[in-house]
């Protein structure tokens, strides 16, 4: 099932085939990574001053989806998103594992590879792997290592991609993880990455 902004995931198997129409391989779920999605997604509430970079294409453009897929490949290559195999860590919404319903989710990370022919900003979007409708983004991508995060938005005219690298060293940033341990809507793996990242 996949539903809503972003995904809600209970199979595997249709989450698979939902990434193969966007031109990405599903490599399996990663868990343990010290790298928290949660806080990989607050890219665009930093600033400039503290590394932030941004692309954007406005609403209007017939060509936005196009103009938004070179910039996140541009973004990506640059500030080192992909791997030598073009491998990252896309942020993939599950339900909590202390929840009733599927309504309180938590970010998990899904190793993906980047196939030639691939559309992040149109495609995925349609299928609700990166965002929802088409040309809508809403995703939150890491490097493998976690020294670069990137994030997909829509704003009041314009949809984009957000960079930015060394977030671990970005106070603000530190500040939330800090703040978030502990907490009972965190689960126990957030919790491990939480700590594992603010000891980096």
């Amino acid at each position: 099932m996949l539903k809503g902004e972003g995904v809600t995931v209970v199979d595997a198997e249709i989450l698979e085939r939902a990434m193969e129409d966007c031109g990405l391989r599903f490599l399996g779920f990663r868990h343990g990574t010290g790298i928290p999605p949660y806080v990989a997604g607050m890219v665009t509430s930093c600033s400039a001053d503290e590394g932030r970079r941004d692309r954007t294409a406005a609403l209007e453009d017939p060509d936005r989806v196009s103009r938004a897929n070179v910039d996140w490949f541009e973004l990506a290559t640059e500030f080192g998103l992909l791997s030598v195999d073009r491998q990252f860590l896309l942020s993939i919404s599950v339900p909590h594992p202390d929840s009733v319903d599927d309504s309180d989710v938590e970010g998990v990370w899904g190793l993906v590879e980047l196939m030639d022919d691939w559309d992040i900003m149109g495609a995925g979007c349609a299928v609700g792997i990166t965002g929802s409708p088409y040309g809508c983004p809403a995703f939150v991508m890491s490097a493998l290592d976690g020294s670069v995060f990137v994030q997909g938005t829509v704003w009041q005219d314009t949809i984009g991609t957000a960079v930015l690298p060394n977030p671990h060293r970005v106070q603000s940033l530190r500040d939330v993880a800090r703040l978030n341990v502990g907490k009972s809507y965190r689960s126990s793996a957030e919790n491990e990455d939480t700590l594992a990242w603010l000891a980096r």
